[in-house]
């Protein structure tokens, strides 16, 4: 989305309260597939622990659906914060990794964690 273009700066003439007015808008696409079910926990196993199988990664999130798992490991794909490695040989063998957005996604969530866990906000 460009600038402006969702409205969300526009103002109603008052004094703004930054110097510059800040749009979160262009977020919106990344945090709708980041917040889906096991998104956060594969980004995290695999920040953690390297590169892993499918069925290593249903093993260590203890996912009962497959269907949901391979979705959002094609969709973390598609939008580049995982990478899909495919081995040529039988029986096939493919591996997810952090990509290098991922790994700097997986970095720059670290200080919301922090602020979360010790300053930050009551979701409970």
């Amino acid at each position: 989305m460009e600038h402006n273009q969702c409205g969300c700066c526009i103002t109603d003439g008052s004094p703004p309260t930054t110097a510059e007015p800040v749009c979160y808008c262009p977020v919106d696409e990344l945090l709708d597939i980041v917040t889906k079910e096991r998104a956060f926990a594969i980004i995290s196993l695999l920040a953690n622990d390297g590169p892993r199988r499918h069925s290593e990664i249903a093993d260590a999130l203890d996912v009962t659906s497959s269907s949901v798992l391979a979705a959002r490991l094609r969709e973390l794909t598609e939008a580049g914060l995982i990478d899909r490695t495919s081995y040529d040989r039988v029986p096939p063998h493919v591996e997810y990794s952090l990509s290098a957005a991922g790994r700097e996604f997986e970095r720059r969530l670290r200080p919301l964690l922090q602020w979360k866990t010790q300053d930050g906000i009551d979701t409970e």
